[in-house]
């Protein structure tokens, strides 16, 4: 699990108290007052492996040094149909961009975004440089942008695609106080020649390539080269949608969620310590991973929009969510990237005909007074109509015990069957959820699947036919034939398309 591991090191904010008021109430059971907290193991935990990936030379203008790409995500599983020559929506005529000065093209940037607070306001006059220990005046066209400010995070990934189709590499970093600022460093040969010569080179080493010695750097998904930065010697021709990883198969929800079972309390800890969202790898426990845990599952299964967003923190992004109180975990993505259902109607009396649930599906279980609230993650439906989940279980009765199990949540033939009729419903010893309603996350591309109908959307900065695919879980062949595209059909921003 060393994505895990590197991600709660980059050391976000420390717990507020008012967070631990929740900590009796989320993902585990009522009452609690009379029983003790039983202890974490003392077993060690192996540690992962650190995991490299290395870089391929894509791209390499004269003699550069190594650079080692950092935080290794899942790789792609399918090779695309055919090759996209299509530069990213966005893109302008190489006379139009070489005719321009990089100040020139971070308006350009501004222009597609249209932030009240533009990139231009957010321009630091010094650039913190790692090699060099110090911060150096901003010249030759970098910009340090200040975007700590900036909510949702995943409006951070939208920066930065226009920023790349603008004419820059982008580094999203982290700065000296916590806070976020993005490293633009344009693609222009003066840039990678200079001081800032490495960004621009380790830019293009793979999807994954960071540049080295800069431990602040976060990762973000890079975009296509526009044929301009090809065409001027600054980046190779790649087909689209590699440096994005693009990739459309069906999540396997089961299988990933196949590697989180723990039939014991030690091995629920065990868990715990690995999935390890607090960033210490001790103090976390079974208790109150509801959240941890379905993040963990979405997070191999590659559920998660492609790009940064809030969800990047880790696991703790989904640590002791409220939804009717501070919005988590549902805020953290893109509103049209998905659909929410509340109902208020008890779980364990609703009638899932009206409302079948479906793999990928996200439920948030509100409980009362007598019972707990929980986060699941639907990860199966069988022939036979159970439909599944792996969620940890809590028991306070007659001793306090873990697990982590495959439960089957209801059946849709037999109304008696499934955890949320009988002892999430009915077990006030050892608690309650549901009771007090609950909420369906669904992706809007699964939904798009269920309804077996097309729908309209609009094309986006840096969006290329094999990011479309990833974004909607749709082959890129059907994109370009439901809308009479070629394979290197040209994308233009805002264009109205239809995903079958």
């Amino acid at each position: 699990m060393a994505f895990f591991k590197r991600w709660v090191r980059l050391g976000w904010c420390v717990l507020c108290m008012g967070i631990f008021l929740w900590m009796a109430v989320a993902c585990s059971s009522l009452p609690l007052e009379n029983h003790a907290v039983l202890p974490p193991v003392t077993a060690t935990v192996p540690a992962s492996p650190t995991e490299v990936v290395p870089a391929p030379d894509l791209f390499t203008p004269a003699p550069v040094d190594t650079f080692s790409s950092s935080t290794p995500q899942p790789a792609r599983t399918k090779e695309p149909a055919e090759s996209y020559r299509q530069e990213p929506a966005g893109c302008r005529p190489a006379d139009v961009q070489q005719g321009e000065t990089p100040a020139q093209w971070l308006a350009y940037a501004d222009s597609l975004l249209g932030w009240q607070r533009p990139l231009a306001k957010r321009a630091q006059v010094r650039v913190w440089h790692p090699w060099k220990q110090e911060a150096l005046l901003s010249q030759d066209g970098v910009f340090a942008l200040d975007v700590s400010d900036v909510r949702p995070r995943y409006l951070i990934q939208k920066a930065l695609n226009a920023l790349h189709v603008a004419g820059f590499s982008v580094w999203l970093r982290r700065d000296s106080q916590g806070g976020l600022e993005i490293l633009a460093v344009p693609f222009t040969p003066q840039a990678r020649d200079g001081v800032w010569g490495e960004y621009v080179r380790a830019y293009w080493l793979s999807p994954l390539s960071q540049p080295q010695g800069d431990d602040t750097v976060l990762p973000t998904m890079k975009l296509t080269p526009c044929r301009w930065m090809v065409t001027s010697g600054v980046a190779p021709d790649l087909p689209a949608g590699t440096m994005e990883q693009a990739h459309w198969e069906m999540p396997d929800w089961a299988a990933a969620a196949s590697a989180y079972l723990a039939e014991t309390t030690e091995q629920a800890y065990r868990v715990a310590f690995r999935i390890n969202w607090l960033g210490d790898g001790d103090n976390e426990g079974p208790r109150t991973m509801c959240g941890p845990l379905a993040w963990s599952i979405l997070c191999d299964a590659q559920s998660f929009p492609p790009g940064f967003g809030d969800w990047s923190e880790g696991p703790k992004a989904f640590w002791l969510p409220k939804p009717n109180v501070n919005g988590r975990p549902w805020s953290l993505f893109p509103p049209d990237t998905y659909t929410l259902h509340h109902f208020n109607e008890p779980a364990g009396t609703f009638d899932f005909g009206r409302f079948p649930l479906a793999a990928g599906d996200v439920l948030y279980l509100y409980g009362k007074g007598d019972g707990f609230d929980h986060v699941v993650l639907v990860t199966e439906v069988d022939a036979q109509g159970n439909v599944y989940a792996v969620t940890n279980r809590v028991w306070v009765e007659p001793t306090l015990r873990f697990a982590i199990e495959r439960v089957v949540l209801y059946n849709t033939n037999d109304r008696e069957t499934g955890i949320l009729r009988n002892e999430w419903a009915k077990d006030r010893v050892n608690g309650r959820t549901g009771h007090g309603g609950f909420e369906v996350f669904r992706w809007r591309w699964r939904q798009k699947q269920l309804d077996g109908q097309p729908l309209q959307t609009v094309v986006e900065v840096g969006d290329t036919l094999p990011l479309l695919a990833m974004k909607w879980r749709t082959p890129p062949e059907q994109i370009a034939a439901a809308n009479a595209w070629t394979a290197d059909a040209a994308l233009s921003v805002g264009m109205s398309l239809v995903i079958p």
